[in-house]
């Protein structure tokens, strides 16, 4: 497959929302602040419609090959307009909750309160399909905010709540700055920098 990466339009995010939810479904960091017996990847699906449709207006949404990779790279500076929009989708998100988006939002202030105050570039969420890992589509999209990163001379942070990720994210050049439970008997999350 030859490998493109584009900005991804709101026109794209339909399908990029079907790679999302079938790379989240299963995710404590998706899965804890929506405690349910229902269709998570439904509720993924629109969790990331929400999300992605104001966001891809911003050119912060990216798109590996045709909607089987998706990344969110919030640019320095950015910091306000991600947070604006972050406020703009509670209520639209808390609809979709069973306790009208309390765990939610206290899960998500915390994260939010672990990000770097310096200027960097911050992955917000990276998803490849499942039939498509391991053909480097993944690696590409964090090469492309690490590319950002090192033009910009500022670091790129993330944060993850598998494990298994923090190996991957350490082989691009990733370090833990952080390693603690959300409050509450929330997840355990990783928080990663990577310096230029």
């Amino acid at each position: 497959m030859a490998l493109e990466i584009s900005q991804a339009g709101p026109e794209r995010v339909q399908r990029l929302v079907e790679v999302l939810a079938r790379s989240f479904a299963d995710d404590p960091i998706i899965r804890w602040p929506f405690p349910t017996d229902g269709n998570h990847e439904e509720q993924c699906r629109e969790l990331f419609r929400i999300l992605d449709e104001p966001f891809a207006e911003t050119g912060w949404l990216w798109e590996a090959g045709d909607a089987v990779g998706v990344a969110l790279w919030i640019p320095p500076g950015g910091e306000a307009r991600f947070l604006e929009i972050e406020l703009e989708t509670r209520d639209a998100i808390d609809a979709m909750t069973e306790d009208d988006g309390i765990r939610y939002r206290a899960f998500w202030d915390w994260i939010e309160d672990h990000l770097p105050g310096d200027p960097s570039w911050f992955l917000d969420h990276l998803a490849v399909a499942p039939e498509h890992r391991g053909e480097g589509l993944g690696r590409a999209l964090v090469d492309l905010g690490l590319g950002f990163a090192r033009r910009d001379g500022v670091p790129a942070f993330l944060e993850t709540a598998r494990p298994g990720n923090v190996g991957y994210y350490e082989r691009l050049g990733f370090r833990v700055v952080a390693d603690e439970h959300a409050p509450g008997g929330g997840p355990r999350l990783w928080f990663m920098r990577f310096d230029p």
